[in-house]
């Protein structure tokens, strides 16, 4: 049976939209992770990383990686293992857990991976989140869990993901 669920799909298909639509409807409550990109005049984009219920502070404490063209990429692995970690850690107080969302740049950020899976194998409460649609060694292994639910949004299907998840949450 699948205890928790992650969506996937094209980027900027609308899984982070669906999810909080999702959240909106059903009136549960989250906590958890979510990541939030800026784009500057300069075409450098930040990720940074931010509690799922709290607003984002854009703090250079929260930057967990920078794309500066043409080609430059910076992950702050420290980032994801500390403030991600902890962000983790420490989820678990409201209805569910979102983790917005896993990607590639987490791949060599040791402590970020286990608490993510430390918090999928504690069944304290059910996660909900997004998986990037790329292989990596950690995102498969979040994909290949038993009890993992890997639904994928589309342009047809993105409207109705929120009665999806709360179908499959009353479902299981």
């Amino acid at each position: 049976m699948s205890r928790h669920i992650f969506l996937t799909g094209e980027i900027q298909i609308g899984k982070s939209t669906a999810l909080r639509r999702f959240l909106l409807q059903s009136g549960m409550t989250a906590d958890g992770f979510m990541s939030h990109i800026v784009d500057t005049a300069d075409g450098t984009r930040t990720l940074y990383l931010a509690r799922y219920d709290s607003v984002f502070g854009e703090t250079e404490s929260q930057v967990a990686a920078r794309v500066t063209p043409p080609d430059g990429f910076t992950v702050r692995t420290d980032v994801f293992d500390a403030f991600g970690a902890d962000i983790i850690a420490r989820a678990g107080n409201r209805d569910l857990i979102i983790m917005d969302e896993l990607g590639r740049m987490e791949e060599q950020a040791e402590r970020f991976k286990a608490a993510v899976f430390r918090k999928l194998d504690s069944r304290e409460k059910r996660v909900i989140g997004v998986v990037k649609q790329v292989q990596t060694p950690f995102l498969d292994a979040v994909r290949a869990r038993p009890d993992v639910r890997v639904i994928e949004v589309t342009r047809n299907n993105r409207d109705a993901i929120p009665n999806l998840l709360a179908e499959l949450l009353r479902g299981e």
